[in-house]
């Protein structure tokens, strides 16, 4: 699939942006330095009500035959970044890090008060910065939803008990691609932390921001959630009424 640029930001260290795409458009998220984690909020933008969902993102998929319901630590290329709604917001077209896959999806972004707490003082974090870019869009503070957090590596270790920050594994100009399946409203916040946790290994750096366009996007209708859910089960030849109706 050949894209053109359509617009073409860099993202200073610590600051947030807003970008607006259109059905088919590409969003590419560019780490040009390296081990810089993006923390990004994704709305319907013709219906702030419906954002991000990182957990449905990770845990609703249509699973390969024969395997059993098993949710994921993660989403990657070929995943739907999907909405409270349970509805693709976005497909993630392509990601050059490897291992691919390496994002954060549990928890929530970092604040005033994960910095406070820890000794580093009061000072904004991607919560702040993701609410002050999205505020003139009348979204509140309270509408952010949890953040999809590009190229943190951030694996749960079992003899640890929990989770842990690790260094970012990308490399200078990876990046990721997620294409938009309805309009967006997408919020980017380059995450500040150079202090707390080893989330930027510890050098918060600029990212590349590209909104690019497939010329040959063909316009879909966006369908409600059910009609959505039907046509998945009805290109995959799933029976909507489930195998013991069969």
């Amino acid at each position: 699939m050949v894209t053109l640029i359509a617009e073409e930001h860099v993202l200073a260290p610590k600051a947030a942006m807003t970008v607006e795409l259109r059905q088919g458009q590409v969003l590419r998220v560019t780490d040009l330095e390296g081990q810089q984690v993006v923390d990004m909020a994704v709305w319907n933008l013709h219906n702030l009500r419906e954002k991000l969902s990182t957990s449905y993102s990770r845990t609703r998929y249509f699973p390969p035959e024969g395997q059993s319901f098993r949710p994921r630590m993660t989403v990657q290329q070929g995943d739907w970044v999907m909405s409270g709604l349970c509805r693709p917001l976005m497909t993630i077209l392509t990601e050059t890090a490897d291992p691919p896959g390496t994002h954060g999806v549990h928890h929530r972004m970092c604040n005033a008060f994960f910095y406070a707490s820890h000794g580093a003082g009061i000072r904004d974090g991607c919560f702040e910065q993701l609410a002050a870019v999205a505020a003139p869009y009348g979204v509140p503070a309270e509408d952010i939803p949890d953040s999809f957090d590009i190229f943190q590596n951030y694996p749960y270790d079992v003899d640890a008990e929990g989770f842990l920050v690790k260094d970012p594994v990308t490399r200078p100009g990876d990046y990721i691609e997620f294409r938009a399946e309805m309009d967006l409203l997408v919020a980017l916040s380059n995450c500040p932390d150079d202090e707390v946790a080893a989330a930027n290994a510890f050098h918060c750096t600029s990212t590349g921001v590209q909104v690019r366009d497939d010329p040959e996007w063909v316009a879909r209708p966006v369908l409600d959630p059910r009609e959505w859910l039907l046509e998945q089960l009805r290109v995959r030849g799933i029976d909507p009424l489930g195998a013991a109706h069969v």
